[in-house]
């Protein structure tokens, strides 16, 4: 993901956004015998996807961190459940700043990482090797592949439109490899994703407008995420209803103003108030929490 802000589009965008949301927007659960019981903890934890798989996040003083986000929260718990019922737990994360559903299949990834391979042929390797251990995937992937179509605050809607068709081939490809060498026992839960550009809802009038438009954006995004996810049997854990992405209603206050609940939640749980997209430390475990319950 990479920060930019929305400006105003034509209406005919936003129609045709909501239009895919209405024709995508459909979720399935994973079969039964895809789910990990609750007596018996999963032996491994995959963790799948771009920058907020990886758990970076600026800071305050400067500079950024990786390796504290969502992943690491769910690792916690499932080591602690697995602890509990006096069983082995590994967390493997494979998670790379800036990666594209292009580049998880194809390599180069622009974030130094330690696997050579692009990071789908490493996740495909790792579970072949645990193919018959009780194994719990997450993967988020996707918002890079339409980020660099928001620039300077305008809107490229041929670029946001092809790069949401890329999602959908490169995700179907990413799911059907990963569904194929999948073992009895592994569980695979995907993700969709929060509006960080809500946030512009505080640049006056110009804004709350370039912020109304973002949610169809997103909308339109996350069905194709939704439908390529139900089509391979996966769940979609949902990020943007937690946080509550398409709520411009109630007003709440923040910081001494008076908010839509949508952009209210972006600013608590992110870190766009310095113009970072990614979550913070109370936005990555309302993710794991999201996820945890697709378990």
């Amino acid at each position: 993901m990479r920060a930019a802000l929305l400006r105003p589009a034509r209406i005919a965008l936003t129609t045709a956004l909501f239009a895919a949301v209405a024709l995508f927007g459909t979720e399935t659960s994973a079969s039964a015998s895809d789910a990990a019981s609750p007596h018996q903890p999963p032996r491994y934890y995959l963790a799948l996807g771009d920058s907020l798989a990886a758990g970076y996040q600026t800071l305050p003083g400067g500079g950024h961190v990786t390796g504290r986000g969502y992943a690491q929260d769910i690792a916690r718990t499932m080591s602690a459940r697995a602890s509990t019922a006096g069983r082995p737990f590994d967390f493997v994360g494979l998670g790379c700043p800036g990666e594209t559903t292009g580049s998880m299949i194809n390599g180069g990834c622009p974030y130094p990482h330690p696997y050579t391979d692009p990071q789908l042929a490493h996740a495909v390797g790792f579970l072949r090797a645990h193919h018959d251990d009780r194994t719990v995937v997450t993967l988020d992937i996707g918002a890079n592949d339409v980020d660099s179509c928001m620039t300077g605050g305008a809107i490229d809607i041929r670029c946001t439109v092809t790069g949401i068709g890329t999602v959908r081939t490169g995700l179907d490809t990413i799911l059907d490899r990963l569904k194929a060498v999948a073992g009895p026992h592994t569980r695979i839960v995907g993700m969709n994703l929060y509006d960080p550009y809500l946030a512009a809802w505080l640049t006056a009038s110009q804004g709350r407008t370039a912020a109304a438009l973002s949610v169809p954006l997103g909308d339109a995004l996350n069905a194709t995420i939704g439908l390529a996810d139900a089509a391979h049997g996966v769940p979609t854990a949902d990020v943007a209803a937690a946080f509550r992405t398409n709520s411009f209603l109630p007003l709440t206050s923040f910081n001494g103003q008076k908010l839509p609940l949508n952009v209210t939640r972006v600013l608590q749980w992110t870190n766009m108030a310095r113009g970072d997209i990614h979550a913070n430390d109370t936005g990555y475990q309302v993710i794991a929490d999201t996820f945890l319950r697709k378990f």
